[in-house]
């Protein structure tokens, strides 16, 4: 009980000191890529050191991406373009922090004070330790420690579950888990918050607080959160930075059509030999070098023999188009133009046989006779791209649910690098698909999918009785182990078709179910409540 009075004099002190921090970026390093998260509008540039960041390998001084941004634009019935940028200090913004308000409630010091700060990071771990030191807490036999670190307390505490709906803003806003159920978040009645991935950094945004001075285009009415994670791995996914993004209509427009893009500014180390292409099959965009060595340049590291290829994976919504841009002196009809897989001027891409596509540089380059920059001796090496998705109607009410995969690739030359790229594109968009469970650990080996071993395990929360089924009646092991890694029960092979494990007798939290076949072996997070 000692535990519990302390973690809420904590909770209770720091949220006093949290109030007046000021706290605009993150950098989010948590596997092989080290990459930077700022409220400007802008992603993957390090604002507050002027320098590139998007990392990879982290600590290398190499970088893969120079900017990257997230574009939105509507159509009304009038037939009028609203757009959204981003934006960069110091030359505009169209996104404001916090969530879509009522109109002058954005300068009231209660909002200013609440989301003037709107990136969020924090670690599995951390929410982890966070459940048992509350758990323990309720336990007068309990005296277990589980470290939490002052930012972790502060970013649970703080955690954006509520608007202020009395001010037109949605009551419910990042994802908790509800300890008590009652509807509201309250971490000293247990409630924390649910992420992604191993570590992740949270973001909410809208585009109407203020007129958009980056671009001068019309509100849309938007509200945008943003969740950037990680996995730390022994394999691909140590290299791979996920971001979901959900868009909401919270203005009182129907809009006939809508359109989100991802803008990318690819800077494979040396940003002057680059290029970019596309695989509409695998909802993929990719960069990579234009020659097999990438020198330095100037003070830019380049990545030398053998440059990495780094991937943009749609996992959930099929692209309609990706085409190369140039940003400088478009109107905003340009940008919608490009947004819908055109030229800038309205006119159609052509492909090497005269045919309009909006897909260009659709072929592979590891296939000369295919369409790529490398084949046709493309001598714009600034590799910059826009990958729409096309939404159609986007009414009031409505919400966009959007998830990328930045991938990275160097286990070859620069073209096979690509092939890797493209081949990772299907096993990352499975990954997703599948929810896949990572215990967030120093790193994961073998890891497998649970339809590959047609196994299933049930109910996840459990009250302490586990199901397992397992169809094939494949020889199948169980170990089932604590956070801390201490093993709790082991069953050797079995063929049975249903397995019962029994963990009434230990105390809510969370565990790992390690599954081996005589093929491969994954694991599991189940809570217990």
């Amino acid at each position: 009980m000692k535990l519990l009075k302390t973690l809420l004099i904590a909770f209770a002190i720091l949220f006093v000191n949290y109030s007046i921090a000021q706290i605009h970026s993150s950098i989010l390093d948590h596997n092989n890529v080290s990459a930077s998260i700022s409220d400007a509008g802008t992603f993957c540039y390090d604002y507050t050191n002027q320098g590139l960041g998007y990392e990879v390998p982290k600590g290398s001084g190499r970088h893969a991406i120079y900017s990257t941004q997230f574009w939105f634009a509507a159509i009304d019935a009038q037939g009028e373009i609203h757009f959204v940028q981003g934006g960069v200090p110091n030359q505009g913004t169209d996104v404001f922090n916090g969530p879509i308000s009522d109109p002058g409630t954005y300068t009231n010091p209660e909002y200013q004070n609440k989301w003037n700060n709107s990136v969020w990071s924090i670690c599995q771990t951390d929410i982890d330790n966070f459940v048992l030191t509350y758990e323990c807490g309720l336990d007068p036999n309990c005296d277990e420690v589980y470290p939490l670190t002052n930012e972790a307390i502060m970013t649970i505490n703080n955690w954006p579950a509520h608007g202020d709906d009395n001010s037109g803003q949605s009551y419910y806003l990042a994802e908790y888990f509800d300890y008590d159920s009652d509807g509201s978040y309250n971490p000293m009645a247990g409630d924390y918050p649910i992420i992604k991935g191993c570590c992740a950094t949270y973001m909410i945004q809208n585009d109407a607080a203020e007129p958009h001075s980056y671009t001068n285009t019309n509100v849309i009415g938007i509200e945008m959160h943003y969740l950037f994670y990680q996995y730390k791995t022994w394999d691909y996914l140590n290299d791979v930075t996920f971001v979901d993004i959900t868009v909401i209509n919270r203005s009182n427009t129907n809009y006939p059509e809508f359109i989100h893009s991802i803008a990318v500014d690819a800077d494979i180390g040396n940003s002057t030999d680059d290029y970019y292409g596309c695989d509409s099959l695998n909802n993929l965009t990719y960069f990579y070098n234009a020659d097999n060595d990438d020198e330095d340049h100037l003070q830019t590291l380049g990545y030398g023999v053998n440059p990495p290829a780094i991937g943009i994976v749609s996992l959930n919504n099929d692209m309609t188009s990706s085409v190369p841009y140039a940003d400088a002196g478009l109107t905003v009809s340009n940008k919608w133009n490009l947004m819908n897989g055109l030229k800038a001027d309205g006119s159609s891409w052509l492909n090497p046989n005269a045919i309009a596509t909006k897909y260009v540089f659709s072929g592979n380059p590891n296939i000369p006779s295919e369409w790529s920059a490398l084949s046709v001796g493309h001598q714009n090496f600034e590799a910059k791209s826009l990958t729409s998705v096309n939404v159609g109607s986007f009414n009031i009410g409505d919400t966009l649910k959007q998830s990328y995969a930045i991938t990275y690739a160097r286990n070859g030359n620069h073209l096979e690098n690509v092939q890797s790229v493209i081949d990772r594109a299907s096993d990352v968009k499975d990954f997703y698909i599948n929810e896949s469970d990572i215990p967030c650990t120093d790193g994961t080996t073998n890891l497998e999918k649970l339809e590959d071993f047609n196994v299933s395990i049930s109910p996840n929360p459990s009250s302490g009785i586990v199901n397992i089924n397992n169809y094939d009646k494949n020889p199948l092991s169980i170990t089932v182990l604590d956070l801390q890694g201490k093993v709790l029960l082991e069953k050797p092979f079995t063929s049975e078709s249903k397995i019962e494990i029994d963990l009434r007798d230990q105390r809510s939290g969370i565990y790992f179910f390690h599954l081996r076949t005589e093929s491969g072996s994954l694991v599991r997070k189940i809570v217990i409540r």
